[in-house]
Protein backbone atom coordinates (compact mmCIF):
# COMPACT_ATOMS: atom_id res chain seq x y z
CA UNK A 1 0.00 0.00 0.00
CA UNK A 2 2.87 2.35 0.86
CA UNK A 3 4.52 1.56 -2.50
CA UNK A 4 1.30 2.50 -4.33
CA UNK A 5 1.15 5.77 -2.41
CA UNK A 6 4.77 6.64 -3.28
CA UNK A 7 4.20 5.64 -6.90
CA UNK A 8 1.14 7.94 -7.08
CA UNK A 9 3.06 10.90 -5.67
CA UNK A 10 6.00 10.35 -8.02
CA UNK A 11 3.59 10.04 -10.94
CA UNK A 12 1.85 13.29 -10.03
CA UNK A 13 5.16 15.15 -9.74
CA UNK A 14 6.33 13.74 -13.05
CA UNK A 15 3.10 14.66 -14.81
CA UNK A 16 3.13 18.11 -13.22
CA UNK A 17 6.69 18.81 -14.32
CA UNK A 18 5.91 17.66 -17.85
CA UNK A 19 2.88 19.94 -18.08
CA UNK A 20 4.71 22.92 -16.63
CA UNK A 21 8.01 22.25 -18.40
CA UNK A 22 6.64 21.70 -21.90
CA UNK A 23 5.68 24.83 -23.72
CA UNK A 24 5.18 25.01 -27.45
CA UNK A 25 7.12 27.83 -29.05
CA UNK A 26 4.72 29.55 -31.47
CA UNK A 27 6.82 32.68 -32.01
CA UNK A 28 7.87 31.77 -35.54
CA UNK A 29 4.91 29.57 -36.47
CA UNK A 30 2.53 32.46 -37.21
CA UNK A 31 5.13 34.33 -39.27
CA UNK A 32 6.11 31.13 -41.09
CA UNK A 33 2.49 30.31 -41.91
CA UNK A 34 1.90 33.88 -43.08
CA UNK A 35 4.99 33.69 -45.30
CA UNK A 36 3.71 30.48 -46.88
CA UNK A 37 0.29 32.00 -47.63
CA UNK A 38 1.79 35.24 -48.94
CA UNK A 39 4.66 33.99 -51.09
CA UNK A 40 4.83 33.28 -54.80
CA UNK A 41 1.50 34.90 -55.67
CA UNK A 42 0.44 38.05 -57.44
CA UNK A 43 -1.87 40.05 -55.16
CA UNK A 44 -4.28 42.36 -57.01
CA UNK A 45 -5.76 45.38 -55.25
CA UNK A 46 -9.59 45.20 -55.28
CA UNK A 47 -10.59 47.89 -52.79
CA UNK A 48 -8.99 50.73 -50.89
CA UNK A 49 -10.89 52.11 -47.92
CA UNK A 50 -10.09 55.23 -45.91
CA UNK A 51 -12.70 56.27 -43.39
CA UNK A 52 -16.06 56.16 -45.14
CA UNK A 53 -14.57 56.44 -48.64
CA UNK A 54 -14.08 53.21 -50.63
CA UNK A 55 -12.33 53.08 -54.00
CA UNK A 56 -13.02 50.05 -56.16
CA UNK A 57 -10.47 48.54 -58.54
CA UNK A 58 -12.30 45.32 -59.45
CA UNK A 59 -12.78 46.00 -63.15
CA UNK A 60 -9.11 46.64 -63.83
CA UNK A 61 -5.79 45.32 -62.63
CA UNK A 62 -4.45 48.76 -61.75
CA UNK A 63 -2.15 47.71 -58.94
CA UNK A 64 -0.53 44.44 -57.96
CA UNK A 65 2.28 43.33 -55.69
CA UNK A 66 4.32 40.13 -55.65
CA UNK A 67 5.85 38.68 -52.51
CA UNK A 68 8.25 35.91 -53.52
CA UNK A 69 9.47 33.03 -51.35
CA UNK A 70 13.06 34.34 -51.52
CA UNK A 71 11.82 37.41 -49.53
CA UNK A 72 11.92 39.77 -52.51
CA UNK A 73 9.02 41.89 -53.69
CA UNK A 74 8.02 43.88 -56.73
CA UNK A 75 4.91 45.81 -57.65
CA UNK A 76 3.21 47.40 -60.64
CA UNK A 77 4.59 50.85 -59.67
CA UNK A 78 8.13 49.59 -60.30
CA UNK A 79 9.18 49.16 -56.68
CA UNK A 80 11.66 46.31 -56.24
CA UNK A 81 13.14 45.20 -52.94
CA UNK A 82 12.92 42.89 -49.98
CA UNK A 83 10.32 42.20 -47.33
CA UNK A 84 10.08 40.59 -43.94
CA UNK A 85 7.20 39.51 -41.76
CA UNK A 86 7.33 40.05 -38.02
CA UNK A 87 5.04 40.26 -35.05
CA UNK A 88 4.83 43.41 -32.97
CA UNK A 89 2.43 43.73 -30.07
CA UNK A 90 0.54 40.64 -31.17
CA UNK A 91 0.02 42.08 -34.67
CA UNK A 92 1.63 40.60 -37.80
CA UNK A 93 3.29 43.12 -40.08
CA UNK A 94 4.93 43.26 -43.48
CA UNK A 95 8.04 45.43 -43.63
CA UNK A 96 9.15 46.44 -47.12
CA UNK A 97 12.47 48.00 -48.11
CA UNK A 98 12.42 48.83 -51.82
CA UNK A 99 13.82 51.09 -54.52
CA UNK A 100 11.91 53.06 -57.12
CA UNK A 101 12.78 53.04 -60.82
CA UNK A 102 14.80 56.22 -60.08
CA UNK A 103 16.77 54.34 -57.39
CA UNK A 104 15.12 56.16 -54.46
CA UNK A 105 14.68 54.12 -51.29
CA UNK A 106 11.19 53.53 -49.91
CA UNK A 107 10.41 51.71 -46.68
CA UNK A 108 6.99 51.01 -45.27
CA UNK A 109 5.17 48.78 -42.83
CA UNK A 110 1.64 47.46 -43.24
CA UNK A 111 -0.35 45.57 -40.62
CA UNK A 112 -1.73 42.23 -41.76
CA UNK A 113 -5.40 42.32 -40.86
CA UNK A 114 -6.34 39.06 -42.61
CA UNK A 115 -4.53 36.55 -44.78
CA UNK A 116 -5.82 33.45 -46.51
CA UNK A 117 -4.94 31.45 -49.58
CA UNK A 118 -6.56 33.98 -51.93
CA UNK A 119 -7.41 36.99 -49.73
CA UNK A 120 -5.14 39.54 -48.11
CA UNK A 121 -6.15 42.60 -46.10
CA UNK A 122 -3.46 45.11 -45.12
CA UNK A 123 -3.75 48.42 -43.30
CA UNK A 124 -1.68 51.43 -42.34
CA UNK A 125 -2.20 54.95 -41.05
CA UNK A 126 -0.33 57.61 -43.03
CA UNK A 127 1.89 59.95 -41.03
CA UNK A 128 -0.07 62.95 -39.77
CA UNK A 129 -3.47 61.37 -40.43
CA UNK A 130 -5.97 59.67 -38.16
CA UNK A 131 -7.95 57.53 -40.63
CA UNK A 132 -6.29 54.25 -41.42
CA UNK A 133 -6.19 53.00 -44.98
CA UNK A 134 -7.26 49.41 -45.53
CA UNK A 135 -6.21 47.57 -48.70
CA UNK A 136 -8.14 44.50 -49.89
CA UNK A 137 -6.30 42.12 -52.24
CA UNK A 138 -7.03 38.83 -53.94
CA UNK A 139 -4.72 36.43 -55.74
CA UNK A 140 -5.67 34.48 -58.82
Amino acid sequence: MKALYIFSIVSLFTLGSILVGCKKDTTNSSTDLTSEKLADKIWYLNFKQQGSVTNTYLSSSTYYIKFLSNKTTEDSDGLVGTYSINESGGQLQINVNAKTTNNNTITYTHKIETIGDKKLVLSYTPTGQTNKITLYYTSK
